[in-house]
């Protein structure tokens, strides 16, 4: 099942999709948004993503021990003026923008901005009001399944089956940052075996190794937080990806796209051409059979298109004169 984002259509063997993870980096700053956007844009990003709420509507501010994260929250909470402008910038930059709504009014706002996309955070994979409300929108759905439980997981996708919705399920880790023995990779060809969805690969390791090889383990969309600056002032910058680290992730992530190549056994011409001298024919000498290189019926022939109809077999017969020669 192809997911489309915008113009674009990502399939299971797509280039890998480079997702910046704006989310709170703007520190609710115009300016340090739109050059964080333009940064992104430098380092190599296909599209930006935000973090879209009203605090008082997913936050309560009632019970105190929460109230801390309240007060982060509010203090980067985007007006719809904010997500328009940001939106705008990476349209002329040429990345997709989108956000995640925290709830069901940031559903809404987000479709009369326009995004392509939405993107279920990954504690809401079980908040059934804010997924029926997202497919309300039609709009094709990026899910994260950071702390969730496999039967959660398969809840959540069996409610997208029944309703033929369109969605990337992105595997992921809810640590910050996940250490290298819990980044659980071999979840992306588990899912890719067990339901019909591109995969994505949603990451909070340190470093480019991981989504990396996530990619070659078949991964097509890649999410990275980032940041304009590591030492700016808010919660998320330290944990995030600056500008040359993202350059870098998006050459790492080509660079495991290229080597992934096909699944099965591919053999390349530029192998075969090594047979003469690599394998052998046989070779009589007196009353002995020997086995020796170079590899005379291979000589002069284009291996691979003369196996493949038939004009070359391994191993060669042999001939009383001596060794086995191709005419």
């Amino acid at each position: 099942m192809d997911f489309t984002i915008g113009n674009k259509t990502l399939t299971r063997n797509s280039k890998p999709y480079l997702i910046a993870e704006i989310g709170l980096n703007h520190n609710n700053d115009l300016e340090i948004g739109k050059k964080t956007i333009q940064a992104a844009k430098a380092a190599g990003a296909d599209a930006v993503k935000f973090q879209s709420y009203v605090t008082e509507d997913f936050i309560s501010k009632t019970e105190s021990d929460a109230r801390f994260l309240y007060d982060i929250f509010k203090t980067y909470e985007l007006s719809k003026t904010y997500h328009e402008e940001f939106k705008k910038v990476s349209e002329d930059e040429g990345l997709d923008f989108f956000s995640t709504p925290l709830d069901t009014a940031s559903v809404e706002m987000l479709t009369t901005v326009g995004v392509p996309v939405l993107k279920i955070a990954s504690g809401d994979i079980v908040n059934l009001q804010l997924l029926q409300k997202a497919m309300s929108t039609k709009l094709p759905l990026i899910v994260s399944t950071g702390a969730a439980l496999p039967e959660e997981v398969m809840r959540a996708i069996s409610l997208f089956k029944e309703n033929d919705y369109p969605i990337c399920l992105m595997h992921c880790v809810s640590l910050y940052p996940t250490p290298a023995d819990k980044a659980n990779l071999r979840s992306i060809p588990f899912f890719l075996d067990t339901t019909p969805y591109v995969i994505g690969f949603s990451d909070h390791t340190a470093g480019t190794l991981a989504p990396a090889i996530a990619v070659g383990l078949g991964a097509s969309l890649i999410e990275k937080h980032f940041t304009l600056d590591k030492n700016l002032e808010g919660p998320d910058h330290g944990i995030s990806m600056d500008p040359d680290g993202l350059k870098n992730l998006r050459s790492e992530i080509d660079l495991a796209y290229q080597m992934r190549g096909e699944f099965g056994k591919k053999t390349h011409k530029e192998e075969t051409g090594g047979w003469y001298f690599g394998r052998r024919s046989l070779y009589k000498r007196g009353d002995e059979i020997l086995s020796m290189r170079p590899a005379l019926h291979t000589r002069d022939v284009d291996v691979l298109d003369a196996w493949e109809i038939g004009k070359i077999k391994s191993p060669s017969s042999i001939k009383e004169d001596g060794p086995v020669r191709k005419k």
